[in-house]
């Protein structure tokens, strides 16, 4: 049975507009105005929109503030939330966002986070920044010489057919002025397979699939998760979801990792959904999970963008 059938039961329990919205995405469908109107004024994207600032951003970027209780603590966190939302450009919320997060890396505006005492904080800043426009897309000359950069670094790392940290620090070290390897923004960081997967159109198939399969086996943590891709499935559902998902947007992402997503298949329920619990943290897009079938119906929606 395939993994999508289990949308028609779904919609049978009257789900709600978000619910709905990001079926319709899942199945290319196109979005009608009423369906659309509706969703943008759901509960969690109106949190969304009450949340975000006059300057578009939501207070500091990165580096979460722990004196301050804000709904999104940081930026990073609401474009995460957009992201999962599938909220695209055209609409005031994105636009206004993308538009800080683009005056960012132009220098229009000061990095709100200030900045850490570490060789690598300095280039870290604009990747952070570029990984999360990635997501929306930029026509923006920074945004396209952040990407350059860091696709010349994966192209030297891997020039050979195999990963090397010796020409991966070279590069690193000519184009960011530090060695990255083994660092935080290594190339097994969480911030460049976003970015490398939403530009992955500009990546030629060979370096794709080495990347992919160095990513999978290499017996490395995922820089800001806790996730070590060759051990599977006993990772951290939540953190293993987050990368699969950052991971799904290369286009050999089902081949490369096909066990593991066939494993996660035989995870479902009898009637075909998904329930991990109160544990995976994972976007809501129903309003509330007093019921379980709600918590259910999202846990299955997320778990199917990963087999789009």
């Amino acid at each position: 049975m395939s993994v999508f059938e289990v949308l028609d039961q779904i919609l049978e329990l009257s789900p709600c507009a978000a619910v709905r919205y990001r079926i319709k995405r899942i199945l290319g469908q196109d979005i009608d105005q009423d369906l659309f109107a509706e969703f943008y004024c759901s509960k969690w994207v109106e949190l969304l929109k009450r949340s975000q600032l006059d300057d578009g951003g939501y207070g500091r970027f990165h580096s979460q503030n722990s004196k301050l209780k804000r709904k999104f603590p940081t930026t990073e966190r609401a474009v995460d939330s957009i992201k999962m939302l599938d909220i695209r450009r055209g609409n005031p919320l994105v636009d206004r966002l993308c538009e800080y997060m683009e005056r960012i890396l132009k220098r229009d505006i000061v990095w709100p986070d200030g900045f850490e005492k570490n060789q690598w904080y300095r280039p870290a800043q604009p990747l952070f920044v570029a990984s999360k426009l990635s997501i929306f897309g930029s026509d923006c000359k920074e945004f396209t010489e952040v990407f350059n950069c860091w696709h010349i670094i994966l192209k030297e790392a891997f020039a050979d057919g195999e990963y090397s940290g010796e020409r991966t620090d070279q590069t690193a070290k000519e184009l960011l002025g530090c060695n990255i390897d083994g660092s935080y923004i290594g190339l097994n960081s969480i911030y460049l397979i976003e970015l490398f997967g939403n530009m992955q159109s500009e990546i030629s198939d060979e370096l794709k699939q080495l990347y992919l399969k160095w990513l999978h086996y290499n017996g490395k943590m995922i820089g800001y998760t806790s996730v070590v891709l060759n051990q599977g499935l006993s990772n951290d559902f939540s953190d293993l979801y987050r990368v699969y998902f950052a991971l799904s947007k290369f286009s050999n992402f089902k081949k490369e990792f096909d066990k593991e997503l066939d494993h996660l298949k035989g995870k479902r329920n009898p009637d075909g959904f998904w329930s991990f619990g109160k544990d995976f943290s994972c976007q809501r897009l129903s309003d509330d999970w007093r019921t379980p079938a709600r918590m259910k119906t999202d846990h299955t929606i997320m778990t199917l963008l990963l087999y789009i």
